[in-house]
């Protein structure tokens, strides 16, 4: 069997083309099968005795899974020709080259591959570069590509593109069969093409000519093969036929992809000599056009961790009496919804993606072609219609792919009722970035909420910042109870367990500070400034016992009460002081080592090892942790050895070497049978989670270095 695509530029007559091909193969006893992978979906029409047949996306569409079969979407034509038709989306709806995925993919489980065949012909759309329409070009799918043309640039501009793509593909087999020129009838027409074949390396494999009997034979709804067989049209096609039987019997010779660079088009076009060098051939020129290296596609540089589109919908789902919508797949909801209840102290199961705040618009694959705004609109209608008044709407990569116009639908919504709250926050899942930028993005719009007229209160506190995705076991400090001893209470915890009130009435509060100095925080700090004029406080919500020193002493310079804040800080040492003091007599001289790849501020726990009298062998600094090389790494710096770039042979070593008694480390870690291991998380804020990890430093005296089970 031979699998044979033919490419080329909309309207230069591929289906025509294909058509007629196909009828002549079958009528030399092959049995062909016809594949239109064009939206216009008329490649079989001819075939079809001019009726429509029907596509596959319209039935993907129409027919749960479970309901499908082949032969629903496999017509038989002229002279037994099976015909299939991919369809595509309305226009400006979806995505076409993700359709011809989805017909591809849907054909294969359907068993397409098990229908008798000697010649798979696919008509494709050569204009659109797209990994959809590209997808014939992979060497699974086609043996032999024909290029379609006229001597239109344009038309010769999309053949050189499709050499472009079929080069992505290239798995060192040759795979061009060469080109066809359909006539146009202009003058010197059959020289421009030649022209470009030569210098690309390919053999015209016939001339078309331009003739009223392919005018006449769609008029009947047949191919000119079948109504004019003896017609020198018919001869140019069946050259072409004849072709393709000499290639799957190994009698024609097949031809690498050597397409022209920008400045071999530039030649092309003004009827310059093409340089050999301005053709892209594997090995064959080393000039500069050609002698970039491809990069693999393990050369990223950043890898995205988490998508725009979870940043965003994070802070949102703490947002009470508000809804949001994913326009997404449900499966990017279902891992949204798990990382808000990874830090829901309360919560120990999984909600579904769509209760606790959070619902989807469930994008499949159909939605994904013909597009999925009207899901939208019925969304947010539902939940305007349910009560909600403050509806959200986070886009993700599928929608962004396809292009749904989820702005505008919002827009249309939100003059229809003007009751409603509804606004989107394009993230487009990675298309924004990664979760920082979608996080920030989701501040940016919440900014439009905070409301003008208050004065505001000296004893009254914002916080930002706060994500605690981990909890220290259980330990529950809550950066609420930091000012609350102080007499301030905090006004709004953006965006953290927080309430549209809340927000709206951000300028209540005299003091603004950022509960984190990472990315996302920074990124909120800098929009809640410029959107605002609100100054935002870093670096004041403490970690540890030294970070609470400094933060009382800026409390009391603000306040100006110096009185309670010695009072409470005098309390809080007196806690912290006696829990270390416990601590150290079962902790202390044991030795440790610390291999810290992603924390970047670890003092506090370098403080508790201190106070406990642990003595660090090494603090092994991860490549996650890469900083300039003047930056200091913390108030520990010349009494802790810390070593850059170290991985996990070089704490092997160490540990066979020093033979510590613990190794802390923020990720987990392989380590020898009988090694102690901990791990650790920056804590929540104050000193209580401080005083729980140094409890567990304690206890793992009493565990054994070896499991028990391991010495029966």
């Amino acid at each position: 069997m031979i699998q044979v695509a033919v490419y080329g530029k909309g309207g230069i007559g591929k289906s025509t083309v294909s058509a007629n091909v196909s009828y002549m193969l079958a009528g030399m006893g092959k049995k062909v099968l016809q594949i239109g992978c064009d939206p216009k979906h008329d490649s079989t029409r001819l075939l079809l005795g001019g009726r429509e047949q029907r596509t596959v996306l319209e039935y993907i569409r129409d027919t749960a899974p479970y309901d499908r079969r082949l032969e629903d979407v496999v017509a038989d034509g002229a002279n037994g020709v099976k015909c299939v038709e991919a369809g595509g989306p309305e226009p400006g709806i979806g995505c076409a080259g993700r359709g011809i995925l989805t017909t591809f993919d849907t054909l294969r489980k359907l068993g397409i591959d098990k229908l008798p065949t000697d010649v798979k012909l696919y008509d494709v759309l050569g204009d659109v570069v797209c990994g959809g329409f590209a997808v014939p070009l992979r060497s699974e799918y086609s043996d032999a590509v024909f290029l379609v043309t006229s001597g239109e640039f344009m038309s010769v501009y999309a053949a050189n593109n499709i050499l472009k793509g079929l080069r992505n593909f290239d798995d060192g087999r040759p795979r061009v069969a060469g080109v066809i020129l359909n006539s146009r009838g202009d003058a010197g027409e059959y020289d421009a093409v030649k022209r470009f074949a030569d210098a690309v390396g390919l053999p015209i494999v016939s001339v078309i000519p331009r003739d009223r009997l392919f005018s006449s034979a769609e008029s009947g709804h047949a191919t000119v093969a079948q109504l004019f067989p003896d017609s020198e049209a018919a001869s140019s096609l069946r050259r072409i036929a004849e072709r393709i039987v000499r290639i799957s019997e190994g009698r024609a010779e097949l031809y690498h992809p050597r397409p022209l660079d920008s400045e071999g088009l530039f030649q092309y076009a003004r009827m310059l000599p093409i340089s050999p060098c301005n053709t892209v051939s594997p090995g064959s020129c080393q000039c500069r056009h050609t002698a970039r290296r491809r990069a693999g596609a393990g050369t990223e540089k950043k890898i995205v961790h988490s998508c725009g589109a979870a940043g965003s919908v994070y802070p949102l789902l703490f947002l009470e009496g508000t809804a949001t919508i994913l326009h997404g797949p449900r499966s990017c909801a279902h891992i949204m919804a798990a990382s808000r209840d990874m830090t829901d102290a309360e919560s120990k199961a999984l909600l579904a993606p769509c209760s606790s705040r959070l619902r989807c618009t469930g994008m499949d694959d159909s939605v994904s072609v013909f597009g999925g705004g009207d899901l939208l609109r019925t969304a947010i209608l539902d939940e305007i219609n349910s009560g909600t008044r403050y509806v959200f709407v986070v886009t993700s990569c599928v929608s962004g792919i396809i292009g749904d116009d989820v702005e505008d639908i919002v827009r249309s919504v939100g003059r229809d009722h003007p009751e409603a709250f509804v606004r989107a926050v394009m993230a487009d899942g990675n298309i924004i970035g990664e979760w920082d930028e979608g996080y920030a993005a989701t501040a940016d719009m919440l900014m439009d909420l905070v409301e003008d007229g208050f004065e505001p209160d000296p004893m009254a506190v914002n916080v930002i910042g706060e994500r605690y995705f981990f909890r220290q076991g259980e330990c529950e400090s809550d950066v609420a109870d930091l000012f609350r001893p102080f007499g301030m209470r905090v006004n709004c915890r953006f965006m953290h367990e927080t309430s549209i009130d809340d927000i709206r009435g951000f300028r209540r509060a005299g003091l603004t500070v950022s509960a984190a100095e990472d990315r996302a925080a920074n990124a909120v700090s800098r929009i809640i400034e410029r959107r605002l004029g609100i100054r935002v406080e870093h670096g004041m919500v403490p970690v540890g016992m030294s970070g609470y020193r400094s933060f009382a002493e800026r409390i009391a310079e603000r306040t100006g009460d110096r009185t309670t804040a010695i009072d409470v800080l005098y309390a809080a040492e007196e806690k912290y002081r006696s829990e270390m003091v416990r601590h150290r007599e079962r902790f202390g001289g044991r030795s440790v080592i610390v291999m810290d790849k992603f924390t970047q501020d670890i003092d506090w726990l370098l403080e508790v090892l201190d106070d406990i009298g642990a003595r660090i062998i090494l603090v092994g600094v991860g490549p996650g942790r890469a900083r300039p090389r003047d930056a200091r790494r913390s108030r520990f710096e010349g009494s802790v050895t810390f070593v850059d770039g170290y991985g996990i042979e070089a704490l092997k070593e160490d540990i066979e070497r020093e033979r510590p008694y613990a190794v802390l480390s923020d990720s987990m870690l392989v380590v020898p049978e009988g090694q102690r291991f901990m791990l650790y998380s920056r804590p929540g804020p104050g000193i209580d989670c401080v005083l729980e990890y140094a409890r567990k430093l304690a206890d793992l005296t009493r565990v054994p270095g070896t499991e028990g089970w391991r010495r029966i």
